[in-house]
This record gives C-alpha cells, structure tokens and sequence, in this order.
C-alpha cells in the first residue's frame, strides 16, 4: 500500500489524489479555505482543480467563483470572445482585521480578475468591448474638453493587449479610440502574425485619463500565446516555442502552470456618498473599512491614486504613495495572501511547474521570493519527510500566528519567525513573454508594473513554505520620491503547501545551485529528441532557439532621448518637459518603418519611473548609473562598484541584451536600449507604467511612417515650412486667423498628400 501510495504521489496529476488527505483545518473554517488559490491558467489541469474547490471566496457563490476562473478561447485557435465593463461586488481579505470586507469595483464580467484569453500565432482573436458602466458621478470629472494632465472621465475606457506585436491601428491594438458607457459595443479584430512569438503576455483598460482607476480596479486580464514550432537541427536563431519542450516527463503532456495575476486593488470606504476621502484611522493613517460600512471603492485620484500626506500638520511633509498609507494588501488572482494550490491540496514535491506571473498592479514594486517556513518556530516538529497532516497542521498554525497581528509592525516580526528556512530558487526563462537566452536562477524576483516573469519552481521536500514579498529599500521601488519613506517592508503574498513526492537531490553543479542542476536534469531527460544544437545548450539551459531577437545590429537612424520626469510647481509629469498632447498630428516621437533607433530612456533625480512602448519590443544595450557608468561587467551581471553603491539591488544585473517591453527606471539611472519598428505603422504611445503618472500626463505619441511618406515628407518639407511662412505673413497684412488662411487655401503637408 506504501509503495502504491508513493507512485501516485509522484505522478503528475497526484494533487488530486492527496486530497483526500486533508483532515478539515481549525483556522480554515474561518478563513483559510475561502483563500484558497484560484488558477486563472485555462488548461484542463487549472479547470479541473478550480471546480473542485469547495468554497466560494470572495464571491457569491461557488458557480460564481468557478465562472470568473474560466479562461475564454483555451484552444488558441480562431475564436470570439466578450469583454463586459460592469460594476462587480466581491469580497477582499483584509489581513489587518482578519476580515473580508465588501468592495464594488469596476470590472470584466463583474470579476475580481480578467479572464485568461488563449491565442495562437497567425489566429485571429475578435474581442467585444461592451461598456455598461453608467455615467461618472460626479458629471464634472468627465468635462467636455478636459486637461490632459488631469485625471478624467473614470468610466470611459478601451483595450490594449500589453506586449502583443500587433497593428496599432483601426481596431486592433488602438488605444486612441474611447468607448462611453452606452456606446455600441467595440469589435476588436486582433490579428496575431504567424511568426508571433510564444509567452505570456497581458489586457487591460487603457485610455488615457482613466486607465489607473479602471486597472486599480481590476481590470485587466491575462493573455497568453501559446506556440508549437519545433526546434530545427543546425538552428538556434529564436524561431522554435519554447512551449514545445516544457512538459512532463512520463506522457510528454504539458507542463503543469499555474497563472498568477498580481494586482494592487486601492480600495477605500467612505463616511458619505459625495466625500472622496477614505476613512482612516487616526493614529496610523491607515484606511479602514469599519463592519457594515459602506461598500469599498475608488472613487478618484487625489486621495487615492497618489504621493500623499494624511496628516496635514507635519511639517515637512511625508509624501508617501497612497499604496503605503492604505495598508492593502496585493492580490493574487483577485485573493490577498492565498493558500496555493488551495486550502486542502498539495503541490507534490519536486515536481516542476511553470509560473507564469503577471503584474497587473499599479501602485507597488513586488520582490517575489519563495521560503521554507521554519515549522520549530510554530512549536512543531520539522524534517524532510513530513506527511500530509502535518503539513495540515503547519499551515494552520502559521496562518493562525499571522492573524493574531494587525499592524505592519507585527506582521513583519511573524513572517520574519516563521519565514526564515531555505530559499527555493526560481528559473526564470521569460520576461516579458519573451524567452531569454539563458535561464537565470533568482533568490528574489523584482516585478514593477507591467512586468511578466516565467520561471520554473520546483519545491524540495514537503512543508509549508511562504511566498513573500520582500523588503527592500525604497529607492529600489515604484514608491520612491524624495522626501518618501526610506523602505519597503516584508509581506506575504501566499503560503504554499507541499506534500510527499520526489525530494530533490542535494548536489550542485560549479555555480550553480541544486535547482538548477535537478531541473536542467528533468529538461533534458525529457527532451531526448531535440535536434543540436537546441539539445546540446540545454545541458547549460541556454535557450538560443527559442529565445527570439530583434535585429538591431545594423545602422542607428537616430538616437531618441526620453526623460520622465515630475517638474514644479504643479507637479506637472511630463516627457522630455512636456505633458501628453492626444492630438496624432503632433506625435513627440517619430520613426520610419524598418530603421533602428537607439532610445536613451531616463528618469528625473525626484522619483522613479516605469517605461514602456507599445507595438515594437527593445532590445537593452546597457544601463548606465547616476554617474554615467555601466552598471554592466561584460559576464552578465552587474559591477562591483554598481552593488555596493546600489546596496546590493540585484534587478538590473542579468538585463545586457534581454528583449523587453517594460523597464523600471531608477531614479538618476539611464536606460539604453535599440528597438527597430517592424511590420506596423500608425501612431502609438509609449509611457509611464505606474499608471496614475500617465493619467496625469507622462505619455508621449509616437507615429511611425512607411519609408515611402518619409521620403515624401523629406523633399516637401522645405516647400511646407515655406507654405507656413507665408500663411503667417499673409495674416499679419490681413489681419485674419492664421489658422483661417491656411484652411482656405486648402493647404496639405506631405502627410496629407500620402493619404489620399
């Protein structure tokens, strides 16, 4: 019966089968199982331990839970989908009171999270946008003629597809376009080219004015293209899916994944229905959402989307992120410190799985670090070869120890008692959905907003184990600007449990650590057919086949600076000096169709920043320091003199040649990065990904001209800006508008000329 028992265990799918391990948890009757992790992964695997799950969490019922898990178009293939803008009520634990409290957020299909959308490359996604949000309440935050650098219009909105290569254009990846409340549903036609990359890749609301409130409200959604290209023999040029050698040993089946949707929901609750000012606590600042209060919202900017100080006699002020004073928690797929996979199940040890995470928060740097929690500290006993029910009876405990401390203060004394044993590494393989070169090992996992990160985890023995979101300081973060707190304290963000399986063998490998050397083992014994040299490089986990490339190596046509930065008075969050001006003809950035631009990308010495373009990827090239060093020493990691100065901040070493979308910014530090604009023109925006900031105006357009219109606009360029010149002269003699004269004349730029 043992040894039965131990072949089920190690079988792929022995999840399922431990559950009727599980004896029922004290702690959990209150709390523990309505946290229970939710897969928004739409494999059979996900659908199948999602409907097994026996409560409801923060929705109503159970149906409703497993409805919002259910990912749209799993087959990849040509499908059609509805996105429904609604408002949803659904409940988020609050680990400073031990309580749910109610929220009413604006939403998909009335969900916590986005569903999961599978596409596969040359498939054609359509993508309905209906928007039953009523009017903004109240009418003069939607003004007819609004300031662009103002917050506005909160339940207008529209889509795009955060990292897809795609046409910006007409009804695909527009984000130029707005959608009412009332208007006639918006069809999107996403046509994904058929040499698109495999990865994981991300939706959300975007329209310029509205896209923090609708994204801290939790839309967005996770979109995945998932690939089938082979490696070839002799070929090591990108081409191949990674997807296609990441599954399981015993039946070549894929990998298990589990899709985790990082989100930062600022909700606050409110003494009346006209105040926009969250209740709070007086002595901490704190919002606090008392029992039977109103339902939780976001009801504007100024309290809630900002750098703040409640309290208004500090002198100076402590302008922190309204994240910081809130004390919300982040989400994972729509649950705050879930239990994975769920309150009753376990994860086998040291089977491998793929975590795709997505950051699809707004208002916090998270630092993912996995951690063997120290059961001694709970008053059990600990070892490698714990059983189901002491892994039960550790989750309990540590769960019940955590909840007995409200404040921050506590919390962090707990995590740091319970949450100190061996870090499992994590190998990372993707950024931003594109496949690296190389795996990378990783004790902490920094992630800003917009960010995704692949990797593959794989546990050592059975027990409980924490994962967190580590301390750092804060000039590391989102959240830094001078005169701000100076640190990021440790939160949970789940516990993970773990029972019998296989555990891994304690050997390791010159530098490498026994993670990387057991599941490089797995990989390669699970691809015994893969043609060289792909065969060959994942004896190293160099992925060279399946690590796409942009090709940036010939002539630069132009180097492109870009500053974000917050100027005074005001503030006013600008780009190169300028706040987002929407009108397509006047783009603060152009290109031309098949060149390569050098962009040097820096943030102001006041805060830190997120950037990120649209349609066309980057390729890094180097990162220079505040005082215009290269962070880099040429064997892919970071100086010397680069870790002391940044206290040993790790996120940018492994980044020389990575292929990305979105990139934090340090305060001070330069960003030098190749992008060559390939298939699409049009016009598109690149911007601040801390959202809020780009609301306010830190957007920039950018149009980029087939090389036909850019030889046009070369030679009339003289003879249009010799047209103006005249057209100003005749005006002053006449006395009439410029702008008057030059309709009349029915002048047209080089432009004009190439629409017609």
């Amino acid at each position: 019966m043992k040894r039965n028992f131990r072949a089920i265990v190690r079988n792929a799918s022995s999840t399922l089968c431990l559950f009727a391990l599980a004896p029922a948890l004290s702690y959990a009757q209150s709390t523990l199982s309505a946290r229970s992790f939710g897969d928004l992964s739409d494999t059979s695997d996900a659908v199948t331990e999602n409907g097994i799950s026996s409560t409801a969490g923060g929705l109503g019922s159970k149906a409703e839970r497993q409805q919002c898990l259910n990912g749209l178009n799993p087959s990849g293939n040509n499908g059609a989908v509805k996105l429904k803008v609604q408002m949803g009520t659904y409940r988020i634990y609050n680990p400073s009171t031990d309580t749910f409290d109610t929220v009413w957020m604006r939403s998909y299909n009335g969900c916590p999270t986005g569903p999961t959308i599978s596409v596969r490359p040359n498939a054609k996604l359509k993508v309905t946008l209906d928007n039953q949000l009523g009017a903004d309440n109240p009418p003069a935050s939607c003004p007819p003629n609004p300031d662009h650098s103002t917050p506005h219009c909160f339940n207008d909105t529209n889509l795009h597809t955060h990292g897809l290569h795609i046409s910006p254009s007409g009804d695909q990846d527009n984000v130029l376009v707005t959608v009412k409340p009332g208007d006639k549903p918006r069809v999107y036609n996403f046509q994904i080219p058929a040499n698109h990359p495999s990865g994981t890749f991300w939706y959300h609301a975007h329209l310029h004015g509205s896209t923090a409130i609708n994204v801290a409200s939790g839309m967005a959604g996770v979109l995945i293209v998932r690939g089938s290209r082979q490696a070839r023999a002799g070929v090591a040029d990108g081409s191949a899916d990674i997807d296609t050698i990441l599954h399981r040993k015993q039946a070549s089946q894929p990998m298990r994944e589990h899709v985790m949707l990082f989100q930062q929901i600022e909700y606050g609750c409110f003494a009346n229905a006209t105040t926009d000012v969250p209740d709070f606590d007086p002595a901490t600042y704190e919002w606090t959402c008392p029992s039977g209060s109103s339902k939780g919202e976001i009801r504007g900017y100024t309290h809630q989307l900002a750098f703040l100080d409640p309290n208004p006699t500090r002198i100076p002020p402590q302008l922190n992120s309204s994240w910081i004073w809130s004390g919300r928690y982040t989400q994972i797929n729509g649950v705050v410190q879930p239990v994975f996979p769920s309150a009753t199940t376990f994860m086998p040890a040291g089977e491998i799985r793929r975590f795709r995470m997505v950051h699809g928060g707004n208002r916090d740097t998270i630092n993912v670090k996995f951690v063997r929690a120290n059961l001694s500290a709970l008053g059990l006993a600990d070892s490698q070869a714990l059983s189901a029910a002491q892994v039960d009876a550790a989750t309990n405990a540590a769960a019940t120890k955590l909840a007995g401390n409200h404040s921050k203060a506590s919390q962090v004394v707990a995590l740091n008692a319970i949450c100190n044993g061996e870090i499992v590494k994590q190998l990372e393989f993707a950024e931003d959905g594109i496949t690296m070169r190389t795996m990378v090992e990783k004790d902490v996992n920094s992630m800003n907003p917009g960010y995704r990160s692949d990797v593959l985890v794989a546990f050592p023995s059975p027990g409980l184990y924490c994962m967190l979101d580590e301390a750092s300081d804060l000039s590391s973060t989102i959240n830094f600007r001078v005169g701000s707190m100076k640190g990021k304290d440790r939160r949970l963000l789940a516990f993970a449990r773990v029972g019998p399986g296989v555990n891994i063998p304690n050997t390791t490998v010159g530098d490498h650590s026994k993670y990387w050397q057991y599941i490089r083992d797995q990989l390669v014994a699970g691809n015994t057919n893969l043609p060289d040299p792909a065969k060959s490089d994942l004896t190293s986990l160099s992925l060279r086949a399946f690590a796409p490339t942009i090709p940036v190596d010939g002539p630069i046509a132009k180097v492109v600076p870009a500053v974000f930065d917050i100027t005074f008075p005001g503030p006013q969050f600008v780009v190169n000096g300028k706040t987002y001006d929407p009108d397509p003809t006047k783009p603060t950035f152009t290109g031309t169709l098949g060149t390569i631009d050098q962009w040097n990308v820096s943030a102001g010495a006041l805060a830190t920043h997120v950037f990120h373009i649209h349609t066309n990827p980057f390729r890094i090239m180097d990162i220079l320091n505040g005082a215009k060093e290269s962070i880099f020493n040429g064997s892919g990691g970071c100086t010397d003199a680069e870790l002391r100065s940044g206290n040993g901040d790790t996120e940018y070493c492994n980044l020389q040649g990575v292929v990305r979308d979105t990139l934090f910014l340090k305060a001070g530090y330069t960003l030098q990065m190749r992008t060559i604009y390939q298939d699409f023109t049009g016009d598109f925006v690149m911007h601040c990904h801390i959202l809020d900031h780009e609301d306010r105006g830190m957007m920039a357009g950018v149009h980029i001209d087939s090389a036909k219109t850019a030889f046009l606009q070369n030679v009339t360029a003289p003879f249009t800006a010799m047209t103006k010149d005249a057209t100003r002269w005749f005006a002053r003699l006449s006395g009439k508008d410029e702008a008057q004269l030059a309709l009349a004349g029915s002048l047209c730029t080089a432009r004009d000329y190439t629409k017609r």
